[in-house]
């Protein structure tokens, strides 16, 4: 190419322009050295970043958005700038998205407009979009890729610092440190955000549960918590009879919010550690877990804690006994009682999972590799109700459910799985091999030529991490 606009020059004595990305040119001595012996002058182009975020505002077709948007430019142009993803298209389409998304009834409570909670949510949607159109996220937003090792050297404290954080792993470290905002800060859930980000779907119905819960509620319902939020404002008075309040809103079981069950815990703790206070805050924890399990909703798709973002339900505000160790604590118990709660469930689980390798063994396939890919469901299935159901079912349903676990173990799966359940598969080929002896001829042949064989395939190929 640079010799044929060589010859332009020398030849025909043409006046001729390169425009070119020169960063995308890596380690070329060759390039180097010919650009040496062609280009008389290197400009560098500099963008006017200004004057381009703000002919995309001036774009937007709703005046009344654009006039807020163009009012909060400085944070228009400083998130941009700290996502550092200098795609101009890219911005462009995601100021274009926030249009569609949003409607000032969102950011309104009793006939006012809350530009604070605009403004949270219109940084964290530019940080999002941008992030995610960089590729930073794992299938959702918020989703990081797992570290490969695990973390297994990683101190149970610090687990818990990240759980509390809302972000684990490595990248989702790197993230939470480039942004400086825990998960709370991002308001909506990750559910919610990959809903109007990945899925172009605008609930309205979940946007307003959402928002109120975090910001709206605080507003109608004034806790006790929120109102010792400024506790130096206070007379002595005041202090000790708040203080007294949440006490007893504890032990009366009065807390029917997890947002409430955090932030009085934090606070009280973080008094008795100023020495403020003086009645054990330590007595009151065992009731307060006992509450939360009773309260808090159990989402079928989040299975353990390190999934279950329980700074999410903070309301956008930090906990301010976040770092004492006795609360980390609080927040192991809470997440076993959010697990031990889940598992109480099992015996239904395990039942509709019975009977969907019957009634439809496509369902079951698709919950044991997809829904349950990586929570042992199966070690509440006892083995033998399982080999049962595979002996009673149709052959066609009953090698449709064998392919489930094939995919659930093998090497194909998303996780290390196989580790945590592979008592309960020995036990499913150790009863098929007993069941051989008193076996019909044709459930025999099916066992013997059939099921073990490929039980055994994926016993042999099964990933263990």
């Amino acid at each position: 190419m640079l010799g044929y606009i060589n010859y332009f020059v020398e030849q025909d004595n043409i006046k001729t322009l390169i425009v070119s990305n020169e960063d995308e040119i890596k380690d070329n001595d060759d390039y180097a050295r010919k650009k040496e012996k062609l280009i008389g002058a290197t400009f560098s182009y500099i963008e006017d970043q200004d004057v381009a975020i703000t002919s995309i505002l001036q774009e937007v077709g709703s005046e009344e958005l654009r006039d807020i948007l163009i009012l909060n430019f400085e944070l228009v142009a400083n998130t941009f700038n700290q996502v550092g993803y200098k795609n101009l298209r890219s911005f462009k389409q995601t100021i274009f998205d926030f249009e569609r998304f949003y409607k000032k009834e969102y950011f309104e409570w009793k006939d006012s407009f809350y530009p604070e909670i605009f403004e949270k949510i219109l940084r964290a949607f530019l940080i999002l979009s941008l992030e995610n159109k960089k590729g930073i996220f794992h299938k959702q937003i918020l989703n990081f890729i797992p570290d490969l090792d695990g973390k297994s050297n990683q101190k149970p404290v610090d687990k818990i610092a990240e759980a509390i954080s809302g972000f684990k792993g490595d990248d989702a470290q790197k993230f939470k440190q480039k942004y400086q905002m825990n998960l709370n800060e991002f308001v909506f859930s990750k559910e919610l955000w990959s809903q109007i980000l990945n899925k172009n779907i605008i609930t309205d119905a979940l946007i307003e549960t959402e928002l109120y819960r975090a910001y709206f509620r605080l507003k109608e319902d004034y806790p006790i918590w929120l109102k010792l939020w400024h506790y130096l404002n206070l007379t002595d008075e005041e202090f000790f009879e708040l203080v007294q309040q949440a006490k007893e809103s504890i032990e009366k079981s009065e807390l029917t919010n997890v947002t409430d069950i955090l932030h009085t815990v934090s606070m009280l703790l973080y008094f008795k550690e100023k020495n403020l206070i003086f009645f054990s805050v330590e007595d009151l924890l065992v009731l307060v877990v006992s509450q939360y399990k009773n309260i808090v909703n159990l989402q079928e798709n989040i299975k353990k804690f390190d999934y279950f973002g329980i700074s999410e339900e903070s309301g956008g505000y930090g906990l301010y006994a976040r770092e004492f160790p006795i609360f980390k604590k609080f927040i192991e118990d809470l997440a076993q009682a959010y697990e031990d709660k889940y598992v109480e469930k099992n015996i239904e689980r395990v039942q509709e999972l019975l009977s969907l390798m019957e009634n439809d063994s496509y369902e079951f396939h698709q919950q044991i590799t997809n829904k349950y890919y990586d929570y042992p469901i199966l070690n509440s299935l006892e083995a033998i109700d399982f080999l049962d159901q595979l002996l009673r079912i149709d052959y066609r349903s009953a090698m449709y459910a064998i392919d489930g676990l094939n995919s659930r173990f093998t090497v194909h799966s998303q996780s290390a799985i196989y580790l945590q359940e592979e008592k309960w598969f020995e036990k499913i080929i150790e009863l098929a091999t007993q069941k051989l002896v008193s076996s019909p001829m044709l459930e025999k042949h099916k066992i013997q030529d059939k099921f073990l064989p490929k039980l055994l395939e994926i016993k042999e190929q099964a990933y263990k991490g």
